[in-house]
């Protein structure tokens, strides 16, 4: 069996300015993926300009650019405890999914997480996402016992990696 070739992406960080490629990226994210967010496209189509600015201006997000195209997101929210930072709204797109992008979006975030002073990297993911899982596991993140609900009652997993070198 043959497999493509590893996609040439680059990352980049959404900032001022922003908001209306993020909301463009996130209501296909939400449309793609509806089981893996806790957000519905149908509320977040009807979010106002300034929530989307909101957003990027607030979190660290990473976009994955491949040939001129957004093809992924990662972000990356600070915690009440100051050790921890969260990998969040993790999305890639279908065409460009085991291509390597995931990983250098999670890399990103990494390295924001190391930057901002975090010892440890958290997210949360679907208990039904294998996929998302083992990507997950491949990049170093070990799962903590038990399951949680998420809004709409869906069963997640916690994930949490140590950001120590």
């Amino acid at each position: 069996m043959s497999y493509p070739q590893p996609m040439t992406a680059r990352i980049e960080r959404l900032g001022p300015g922003d908001g209306e490629r993020w909301r463009t990226i996130r209501l296909e994210a939400l449309r793609e993926a509806p089981y893996a967010f806790g957000t519905t496209y149908a509320d977040a189509v009807h979010w106002d300009a300034a929530r989307w600015e909101q957003q990027v201006t607030k979190l660290a997000t990473f976009v994955s650019v491949v040939d001129g195209h957004d093809v992924g997101v990662a972000r990356g929210a600070a915690q009440g405890n100051s050790n921890e930072r969260e990998l969040i709204s993790m999305w890639v797109a279908p065409s460009a999914r085991r291509q390597n992008v995931g990983t250098l979006l999670i890399d990103s975030v990494v390295t924001w997480a190391r930057t901002e002073g975090a010892g440890v990297l958290v997210l949360e993911v679907v208990t039904t996402n294998a996929p998302a899982i083992a990507l997950y596991e491949r990049a170093g993140f070990v799962r903590v016992p038990g399951e949680a609900t998420a809004e709409g009652g869906a069963r997640e997993l916690r994930l949490v990696r140590s950001l120590a070198t």
